[in-house]
């Protein structure tokens, strides 16, 4: 186990012993809980970000190469070719204890521990790394937390609380959450997201409460008489944890070798700040923040690869028969990801081989696949030279074979600015506007920095403007029920999508240089109904981004006693395209499942 958890661990499993009496006596408080969770897809739609979802796996692909003559066609393995009809298959243990030191002074644990047992289902994902990261503690990816290759085991909470008075401060290990949008972050930006479990497609009324990566940080707050309070933190970095190569849920193609360490060690010990002040005037909400940070997210570019198989100088990878095995491939590949297929491979050679001893060779390529230039500006500015060049590279003849390509993640520091605004609109009693809650949040990022879809070492620099507009209401429709929850907004993003990639890389097809898009915007809508005896919950949540991806999903809560919880949760993702390239959901279809619960508290 790793030694930063041992301590509160064994603290927790020692105070876990006490008996309930002998805990309230000393005024400590355990609860927890036990759950089995599993995901079963809908659909036989393939996660082609993963060896074995790849479009190509098994496909006799047209050498387009100048190799054609002798290996006409390009073959990705068959063997590779998988289907899986389980996403997950899980169980979660929850230990919190809670403590009243002082009057003024309180504790809060919790102990996670999640295990994925998706391989006892899957043959596919029997000795895969689900969960293992190539930094932080013990592979974590996070502090304090230790992984395993189908299990984590971390405290998301192990902090102090102190008041006095108009002062707050808390002290530890915390998620920080800001905001009131479900799907959206635009002024939830202090904490970083762990996506290992089920992406952003999981329950959307939960925001993101068990995604936020927890880091260590002192947060306060001081209330200034009776309409201001300004609250800050300081806070060590800690990155969003994507999934691992493979696993049923990573959105990152496999024929990439991602270098996570060195980026994270360049920023490891680094700290964000953020201040907030929130306040009344009048009967409006005010808030205004300002964060300094390394964006948890990170962005991606081309690095020279290294280890067995490396083309010296170049960001290449051969002989690991996991690699890209020809154009189409490469083009498909792209798309998914909303990079720029043609642009990539430019990127590769100019930044790269155009410095390496073969870069007369592939200059000579590209001149014989009809290519404008040599190795200096654009060698590859059509699709069919580019397409050429790629195979001619791919051909295990006359080339290199399959090749795998290295990307660097690095976490770059960036401001962000903000301001909210939120009212209680009055009516007559009963009447829809009565008591509705309108909400406006607005952040400002200068300079922020995106991945380029060509993966250059020239990152997107961008001043990004987000902004939601939320309504709140609870309408009570019937007497015999009690009211409903309803939430509807609308997100702007000026130059980043849902998942954070920059809009210049959508309306992507294939083999073409994507068109982009002026800005992302997406519209949901949420919905709570209880049952009368509140023992059932139903949920709607739907989301569109007005170019033809839908996200719906409906779900139920029961509740039978006070100590067993049961939930059903649906995902039902629509494109309009499965290759444009244009809306959120494509590349996500596999993502089509039913969610199921069960839950014991204790």
């Amino acid at each position: 186990m790793n030694n930063k958890l041992a301590g509160p661990v064994i603290l927790l499993c020692a105070l876990g012993g006490q008996s309930i009496d002998a805990a309230a006596e000393s005024e400590w408080n355990i609860s927890g809980l036990l759950r089995e969770e599993a995901t079963v897809k809908t659909t036989s739609d393939l996660n082609g970000a993963i060896q074995s979802g790849i479009p190509t796996n098994g496909e006799a692909v047209t050498n387009t190469g100048l190799g054609a003559g002798i290996n006409p066609t390009l073959t990705r393995p068959a063997s590779f070719k998988h289907k899986n009809n389980w996403n997950m298959f899980a169980t979660r243990l929850e230990i919190n204890l809670d403590g009243k030191l002082s009057e003024n002074l309180q504790a809060h644990f919790k102990l996670r521990g999640f295990s994925d047992q998706i391989g006892l289902l899957e043959n596919e994902f029997k000795d895969q790394n689900l969960y293992q990261q190539s930094y932080g503690s013990a592979h974590s990816g996070a502090r304090l937390a230790s992984a395993g290759k189908n299990w984590t085991l971390d405290l998301p909470v192990a902090y102090l609380d102190y008041s006095n008075g108009p002062l707050w401060l808390r002290l530890g290990n915390q998620q920080i959450a800001w905001g009131e949008a479900i799907f959206f972050r635009v002024a939830d930006t202090p904490n970083g997201l762990d996506l290992r479990r089920n992406l952003l497609f999981d329950v959307a009324s939960e925001e993101f409460s068990d995604k936020r990566v927890p880091a260590i940080a002192l947060r306060g707050s001081y209330r200034a008489g009776n309409n201001f309070d300004i609250e800050g933190f300081a806070q060590q970095f800690q990155p969003t944890i994507y999934p691992a190569e493979n696993s049923p849920y990573n959105p990152i193609p496999a024929q990439f070798i991602i270098d996570q360490h060195q980026g994270y060690e360049q920023v490891k010990n680094k700290l964000n700040f953020g201040v907030r002040l929130r306040g009344n005037i009048n009967d409006y909400g005010v808030q205004a923040f300002a964060v300094r940070r390394h964006n948890p997210d990170g962005v991606f570019r081309w690095t020279a690869a290294t280890g067995p198989g490396a083309v010296a100088g170049t960001p290449f990878t051969m002989g690991t028969g996991i690699g890209v095995y020809s154009a189409k491939e490469w083009f498909t590949s792209a798309a998914l990801a909303r990079l720029d297929g043609i642009g990539a491979l430019d990127s590769a050679l100019n930044e790269f081989v155009a410095n390496t001893a073969l870069a007369p060779t592939a200059s000579g390529v590209a001149g014989a696949c009809g290519a404008t230039s040599a190795v200096s500006g654009s060698i590859s500015n059509t699709s069919t030279s580019a397409a050429c060049v790629l195979d001619t590279f791919f051909d295990p003849t006359v080339g290199f074979g399959n090749l795998r390509g290295t990307l660097i993640r690095e976490y770059l520091a960036e401001n962000i600015f903000g301001f909210g605004v939120n009212h209680v609109f009055a009516g007559n009693p009963g009447d829809f506007l009565d008591q509705l809650i309108g909400r406006f949040e607005m952040s400002y990022t200068p300079n922020k920095k995106l991945t380029n879809p060509t993966l250059s070492r020239n990152y997107l620099n961008k001043d990004e403007i987000d902004f939601a507009f939320v309504f709140e209401k609870w309408q009570r429709f019937s007497e015999s029920f009690p009211a409903t929850y309803m939430v509807a907004q609308w997100l702007h993003k000026s130059d980043s999508d849902l998942f954070g990639r920059s809009v210049s890389g959508l309306d992507n097809t294939p083999g073409q240089h994507p068109k982009g898009q002026h800005g992302f915007d997406a519209v949901a809508f949420v919905a709570q109904q209880a049952s009368p005896t509140l023992e059932y919950r139903f949920d709607v949540a739907v989301l569109t981004d007005l170019k033809g991806g839908w996200l719906f999903q409906p779900g139920v809560k029961w509740k039978p006693s006070k100590s067993i919880q049961v939930d059903l949760y649906g995902n039902v993702l629509a494109t309009e395209s499965k290759s444009s390239g244009k809306d959120f959901a494509q590349g996500f279809m596999f993502a089509n499942e039913v969610l199921v619960r069960t839950t014991w508290y204790f």
